[in-house]
């Protein structure tokens, strides 16, 4: 009985350890901006949290979007289109900024940026999906990635049963993710 208390203990603690030499840990590795088409620019941002002082670096390791769209990253300090690597110094106890826009230059469609995060023990990637378009881009896409949708919810917290041009919503899928959506034309 001892001899099963201390193995208990051990294997406890060895998992606790795995937990604390994570050097950091985001906050969400799934983000889905939406915007229309006209916008400059949307963006939605999350943020890495960091539990002990480390060298960090990023590079984007995946992008697909038209090919009138352009991106930038923010982590923390915004950088111009184009960069798709860097690093930082974390500090435990810290939060940093982590984001990505999208320059949609007027073309209705959807795009994805995959950044990974590393240093010696942690690795983290963190995806962006971004949708500019209408319902129809919307409806098609949730319908094609079988994204079934629990609950719409306007601005002002009223559950409704369908998207109307013009406004942002706040959605609730089937597996109780959630995402904003702004609706432009119908």
């Amino acid at each position: 009985m001892i001899v099963k208390k201390i193995n208990l203990f051990t294997i406890m603690l060895m998992g606790m350890n795995s937990l604390l030499s994570q050097s950091f840990t985001v906050q969400s590795n799934s983000i889905s901006p939406t915007g229309i088409a006209s916008d400059n620019d949307f963006y939605l941002n999350t943020y890495l949290d960091a539990n002990s002082n480390s060298y960090l670096t990023w590079s984007v390791v995946y992008d697909s979007m038209p090919s009138t769209w352009e991106f930038s990253n923010c982590f923390p300090m915004c950088n111009p289109i184009g960069v798709t690597n860097g690093n930082l110094n974390i500090s435990s106890g810290q939060s940093y900024y982590l984001n990505c826009h999208f320059y949609p230059h007027n073309t209705v469609g959807e795009g994805y940026v995959t950044m990974e995060i590393t240093d010696s023990v942690t690795t983290e990637q963190v995806t962006w999906h971004g949708i500019a378009g209408s319902v129809g881009i919307v409806n098609n896409w949730y319908d094609t990635n079988n994204k079934s949708i629990k609950a719409i919810y306007d601005l002002n917290g009223k559950n409704v049963d369908r998207f109307i041009s013009n406004n942002i919503y706040i959605v609730i899928f089937e597996d109780n993710t959630t995402g904003k959506i702004f609706i432009n034309e119908q």
